[in-house]
């Protein structure tokens, strides 16, 4: 594996789109332990290399990489099916959610938008599994810490920050409030 992120580094580093691409569809396209692995080898040079690089570009392909590495969802539903074929367990997932979320939010305050943009969707997966986990106090923390950090700019960055922060709060509805609150926001003016 490390052979292999050595190869991802090089194409990551060239700032080409059809090279960065291929990175990314490669490690989606590994199984949920390859992933894990690849997580536990790379991330924490990959958080070295987006604070290091000037490219904006550069910047927002490792956050999309990270954002590839950490499948929460399928590794919840293997975890809460007993699928011990995957080398984690959830206190492992558990961490490595809090890693790439640290990673993420980092990331929702660059000065490139296309960066936040990337950061802001990895983040609503992150939501998703910590909804999933079952951690309602981390998603909590969250919509405040998000709130907080919106309240320090301005901007798109901000608005970033404050689409982010309701995105986590959604995840703390129950699945049938999300439903609800979705189908009035779709036929509010037509049920009036």
């Amino acid at each position: 594996m490390h052979e292999r992120w050595s190869d991802f580094t090089t194409e990551l580093e060239s700032g080409k789109s059809d090279r960065v691409n291929q990175v990314i569809d490669e490690v989606n396209d590994m199984s949920l332990d390859e992933r894990v692995e690849l997580f536990n080898v790379c991330f924490d040079e990959l958080a070295r290399m987006y604070e290091e690089v000037d490219d904006g570009y550069v910047r927002q392909s490792l956050v999309r990489v990270a954002d590839q590495l950490i499948p929460g969802l399928p590794t919840v539903m293997a975890l809460d099916n007993d699928d011990r074929s995957i080398g984690i367990d959830e206190a492992e997932l558990q961490d490595q959610t809090d890693a790439l979320c640290g990673f993420l939010l980092e990331a929702l305050t660059d000065d490139d938008g296309r960066v936040r943009q990337a950061a802001k969707s990895g983040l609503k997966d992150v939501f998703r599994t910590y909804d999933a986990l079952n951690d309602e106090e981390t998603l909590e923390a969250l919509v405040v810490q998000l709130d907080e950090m919106a309240g320090e700019t301005s901007g798109t960055q901000a608005k970033h920050l404050r689409e982010a922060k309701e995105e986590a709060k959604s995840s703390l509805q129950s699945g049938i409030a999300r439903l609800v609150e979705g189908f009035q926001e779709e036929f509010d003016d037509s049920l009036q």
